[in-house]
């Protein structure tokens, strides 16, 4: 459908989306589209030619109905400029579309794609078509969502009766929420066999173009909530000393290491990995260099200090979320156990477990290595999710996820260049270490796991079918 054609179309209205206010500027010589947090953008000179479109796009209204009020007076030539001017701001989400019929506000259509142009089926499709596989029913305040990555707009109720009226499902079937009958393109049909309904969610969550939500350094919940410090509170117990790394030599080169690079799950077993390399590990990888104090802004111009770090690897805007617990089975010179890595001094704290529960972390990483490996040292990574959730929308999870392999390949390279074996593994068991050390899953949670060992045994294959 063409933006053109929702002049035919009574029962779609336009109206200015909340968090944004279209007014005349201070003189009145222009229309000025303004934010909550003050930001202010010229749109249309003379201004006063569209006072009656504007004050009725505030509460909603037809394309037609505002044409004619602005034709009215001003002309035809005016009233294209403005419904020119609309369609951009219906493309960068400003506009949103209540769906009315008797004089009742039955659904309202929210744009997530800039190319989106809402439209309905000719009729109401039988009720007994239910969503797309790929469609979602949420709430968000007193407000229901429908929504789908594969559509370009989102459908909000205040009930979910709304969703059976025949005007509701013609906007529900018109933007394809709904099952369809219709083949799709074969190529197509197998790709999206191959995505889960959650993975596709989260791509297009976070990642820019394909919705219109709030999106990256946000800092939404300043004045709000306080963020979490830099800095993991200290795990009660006596701190174990790690050994630190000793200064660059000037050994082997960056390129060589990168050759060297691999997965290794096959240890040998007259040399396990010792407390002392584990020590030289993560003082070269995780060990925190630095803390500082920086100002925050939140999206309404509130302010705060918040703490940002250096660690060896890169961390989404100096967050650092991610702490690193060693799973012991075998390593010369420190018991069996499950133990906390303070990075802050270099040192491990250990958290009481049972010999079962260590036994049963080594197995599941066992299995993740497609049963190869006999673990020695399983590093759990966890994520302390509110380092970056309070300072990012959209991408907070994202951030973290590529974080953590930011950490892995850091592991992998300074394992590798002391002749350790690593290997980043592709599933974890989070409810399991979550049980075992006493956290709160969504506060702290693991979001993966890295096996390290002593030195490769000899005569071991290079790869293997779950190298990575």
């Amino acid at each position: 459908m063409a933006f053109e054609d929702l002049l035919n179309e009574q029962a779609i209205c336009f109206r200015i989306r909340a968090g944004w206010k279209l007014e005349e500027s201070e003189e009145g010589s222009a229309l000025i589209l303004k934010t909550d947090d003050g930001r202010e953008v010229r749109v249309l000179e003379d201004a006063s030619r569209y006072r009656a479109a504007v004050r009725r796009l505030t509460e909603g209204a037809p394309l037609r109905a505002l044409w004619d009020s602005i034709a009215a007076t001003g002309g035809e030539w005016h009233a294209t400029a403005f419904s020119r001017k609309l369609h951009m701001l219906c493309r960068a989400g400003i506009i949103e579309f209540p769906l009315v019929e008797d004089a009742r506000e039955q659904a309202v259509i929210a744009p997530q794609w800039n190319s989106y142009v809402p439209s309905l089926a000719r009729r109401a499709p039988a009720s007994g078509r239910g969503l797309d596989r790929f469609a979602c029913l949420r709430r968000d305040g007193r407000t229901w969502l429908v929504e789908s990555p594969l559509c370009g707009a989102r459908l909000l109720v205040s009930d979910l009766e709304a969703l059976e009226l025949p005007l509701v499902r013609r906007a529900l079937a018109a933007a394809g929420f709904l099952e369809t009958a219709v083949p799709e393109d074969d190529t197509r049909r197998d790709i999206l066999r191959q995505w889960e309904f959650h993975d596709l969610l989260f791509h297009a969550h976070h990642r820019k173009g394909w919705h219109h939500d709030m999106s990256g350094a946000c800092f939404p919940f300043v004045a709000e909530i306080d963020p979490l410090p830099a800095r993991r509170a200290r795990w009660p117990g006596k701190r174990i000393e790690l050994s630190r790394a000793p200064p660059a030599t000037g050994g082997a080169t960056l390129a060589e290491v990168l050759e060297r690079r691999r997965s290794k799950r096959r240890y040998d077993a007259t040399r396990p990995l010792s407390v002392h390399d584990l020590g030289v590990l993560l003082d070269r990888s995780a060990r925190t260099d630095s803390v500082r104090t920086v100002p925050a802004t939140g999206p309404f111009g509130q302010s705060c200090s918040y703490e940002v770090a250096s660690r060896p690897y890169p961390s989404a805007g100096g967050s650092h979320e991610l702490e690193i617990y060693p799973i012991v089975a075998k390593c010369d010179g420190l018991k069996p156990g499950i133990y906390h890595y303070d990075a802050s001094h270099h040192a491990l704290v250990g958290i009481p477990a049972r010999d079962a529960d260590v036994a049963r972390i080594a197995a599941d990483a066992k299995w993740a290595s497609g049963d190869e490996a006999d673990p020695q040292v399983v590093l759990a990574i966890t994520a302390r999710f509110a380092r970056a959730t309070w300072k990012y929308r959209s991408i907070g999870y994202a951030n973290i996820l590529r974080n953590t392999g930011a950490l892995y390949q850091t592991l992998y390279l300074v394992a590798t260049d002391l002749g350790l074996s690593p290997c980043a593994l592709g599933a974890g068991n989070s409810a399991l270490f979550a049980r075992i050390a006493g956290l709160d899953p969504l506060v702290e949670g693991t979001v993966g796991e890295f096996l390290v060992g002593g030195p490769e045994r000899p005569g071991a294959p290079e790869a293997s079918l779950f190298a990575m």
